[in-house]
């Protein structure tokens, strides 16, 4: 039962994602600095870009989620060795 609805949810991800590609096909141009050595001008569909930017988004989420998990992890540990101290002394 549990896979059934994991492949359901993964069909309709699959369809609305499909039906938004499809919206946005008009083509953009991103011009980041493009008058500098450095900078640079990409042209590519509308779809692609605001996916690529929802993606961006959720590594960097994940990336911030993960070190604030870890200086948690890192307080907890230190409380954790204060207690023990103190229940040893």
């Amino acid at each position: 039962m549990k896979k059934l609805i994991y492949v359901l949810v993964i069909a309709v991800v699959m369809v609305f994602s499909l039906t938004f590609v499809y919206s946005n096909q008009e083509v953009v141009t991103v011009d980041y600095y493009g008058g500098y050595p450095w900078g640079f001008t990409k042209t590519l569909p509308l779809s692609l870009l605001l996916i690529g930017t929802f993606i961006g988004g959720l590594i960097i989420g994940y990336l911030f989620s993960v070190l604030s998990n870890l200086r948690l992890r890192g307080r907890l540990m230190s409380s954790n060795h204060k207690l023990k101290q103190a229940k040893s002394a």
